[in-house]
């Protein structure tokens, strides 16, 4: 028994350690920490250094994992997101799926498989990796954008369609009719268990959830909500369904409760490491056997399986909102398979509904083809570029150039306050800025906005430079503001500039590449602080703020001249 929880404790440690390692290392190369998780799970398996080769722990832990993994999938479909899908995205959605599934499998029969098999390989590799997708988006475009949201309306239809592929899969179990019998009577139960859940579980769920929050105590909703979804997978357990259906319908059941944000918000910090060790005990089971065997066949398989679904979704994008440039790169996102297809072959080898042999070959093409994905991105983000005219949600007509005084390049700490307090004096401040996250801020506080890299000729033609006084540039970047700030001395040399400098050496850089002004974005406050602690020593106010001005005009003085534009 010590020996065993010795054991157990080892390998978590192993697993954490691995994924403390693979993944700083993968996001410094621009992998991202799903490839990170994936590589420390093949580095510590039986295919890399062997740290964990005990068969049924790795099994054991494969399982919980995937559960955990089913219940964080369902909690993102929240009822606004639902809502938004039923209102016009989940036709789209569909067709997707089914186009996806039905040429894959004529792939599949092409190349020889029944029918049976390679139906089930194309409802697996049509789902597509919503952790990569999210991670990608999150990285390049403002949440609320239409290639966002058609991105994730998209994936929430591959994830509600697992519910149905769930119950129905033993259908397609031929081999285990003859050891194990007819498969209608667990489909039929578990249609009747989806009915029942549909009709009477919120309704339920609605009143115990007031009675448990009307106690007061957090630990209490805590335990009721764990209570919940254990209770769950023992039903779904008893009626000989698979636990995966539990975790899934105990997730939606909870998203959809009057406290459903409430337990999501709750789950945010463990949800990026639970999906984590859901790819490391993947990474673990991939069989490279198959791949020593048929490296070729293995290589187009995913060359295939990306074609396809890049060529369907990208087709399918002509009919949503999402820009013309955009579709390619929004294809290319989705054109891999994703966690949800481990599982739903990890399924179809329990319901014997395909073979051994030919899972093994699926769960290294869907691996495969996840690999591939930083690599196309970075081909297909040249193409996606969308030009400032064609944007919209920028405050402005599109086609249309800003009306601006001020141009501020970068909404962080400083250029959010410059831009704030133009903004309340009553003057014109156009912002420009390529983070997702501040993009959505800048445009939810009422300023007219653009999305993308501000040296780019385009955004800097839109955003009003050619009549603009100042240029205020507060990126994070020194480099970029430098490129910046020399393309503006070329072609708006009537423009006023004033640079933040992140130090002393960039402040005077950007002085002699011809900054009016640069500031030091901690000198004023380091000035402040200064004054501050002269009172404090016993200066009045007053004398404290002329040495600090004297301090400050002998800074200045001891800068070099700004470089003449004449």
């Amino acid at each position: 028994m010590i020996a065993e929880s010795s054991n157990l404790l080892l390998n978590i440690f192993i697993y954490l350690l691995a994924g403390l390692l693979a993944v700083p290392s993968a996001k410094r190369l621009g992998l991202g920490p799903v490839f990170g998780y994936l590589l420390a799970g093949i580095l510590i398996g039986p295919w890399g250094l062997a740290l964990i080769r005990d068969v049924e722990h790795i099994d054991l832990f494969s399982r919980v994992a995937t559960v955990l993994l089913l219940f964080l999938a369902a909690l993102q479909a929240t009822p606004a997101r639902v809502k938004r899908l039923l209102d016009g995205g989940i036709t789209l959605g569909i067709l997707q799926f089914v186009l996806t599934s039905l040429l894959i499998m004529l792939v599949g029969m092409l190349i020889g498989h029944p029918w049976h098999h390679a139906l089930v390989a194309g409802l697996a590799l049509s789902i597509s990796s919503e952790a990569v997708a999210t991670h990608a988006f999150n990285e390049r475009y403002p949440t609320g954008s239409p290639l966002t949201e058609a991105g994730h309306q998209l994936l929430l239809t591959q994830a509600m369609a697992i519910v149905p592929v769930f119950v129905l899969l033993p259908l397609l179990g031929f081999e285990a009719t003859i050891t194990q019998g007819s498969p209608w009577p667990r489909v039929i139960m578990g249609l009747m268990f989806l009915g029942g859940f549909g009709l009477f579980g919120h309704l339920m769920l609605r009143h115990a959830f007031r009675y448990v929050v009307s106690v007061g105590l957090d630990e209490v909703f805590a335990a009721f909500a764990l209570l919940l979804t254990i209770g769950l997978l023992l039903v779904v357990r008893a009626l000989d369904l698979p636990l995966e259906l539990g975790a899934l319908l105990g997730g939606l059941l909870l998203i959809r409760s009057e406290y459903g944000s409430a337990i999501r918000i709750a789950m945010r910090p463990f949800s990026g490491l639970l999906v984590g060790m859901f790819f490391i005990a993947t990474g673990m089971q991939i069989d490279f056997a198959t791949f020593i065997r048929k490296p070729l066949e293995t290589f187009a398989l995913v060359a295939l399986l990306v074609f396809v679904k890049a060529w369907i979704v990208r087709n399918i994008l002509r009919h949503s909102k999402v820009p013309r440039q955009q579709r390619i790169w929004l294809a290319t996102v989705l054109a891999q398979s994703g966690e949800l297809a481990f599982v739903v072959i990890a399924l179809a080898i329990s319901y014997q509904a395909i073979p051994d042999k030919l899972a093994a070959q699926l769960v290294l093409v869907v691996a495969l083809s996840m690999l591939t994905t930083p690599i196309l991105l970075f081909f297909a983000a040249r193409r996606d570029t969308l030009p400032a005219r064609q944007q919209t949600g920028t405050g402005v007509d599109a086609g249309e150039t800003a009306d601006s005084q001020v141009i501020v390049a970068g909404y962080g700490r400083v250029g959010c306050v410059v831009a704030r307090m133009l903004q309340e004096n009553g003057f014109r401040a156009v912002v420009i800025d390529h983070s997702p996250d501040r993009f959505t801020a800048l445009r939810n506080a009422g300023f007219v906005g653009f999305y993308g890299d501000a040296t780019r000729p385009d955004l800097l033609e839109a955003a009003g430079a050619a009549r603009a006084a100042v240029l205020v540039i507060a990126l994070d970047d020194p480099e970029a503001a430098s490129d910046l700030l020399k393309r503006v001395r070329r072609e708006y040399p009537h423009l006023s500039v004033l640079a933040r400098a992140v130090g002393t050496s960039d402040e005077h850089r950007l002085l002699r590449d011809g900054a009016d002004r640069a500031y030091g974005e901690t000198f004023e406050t380091a000035l402040l602080i200064g004054e501050d602690v002269l009172e404090l020593v016993g200066v009045s106010p007053l004398d404290a703020q002329a040495l600090a001005e004297r301090f400050r005009d002998a800074a200045l003085e001891s800068q070099p001249a700004p470089v003449s534009r004449d």
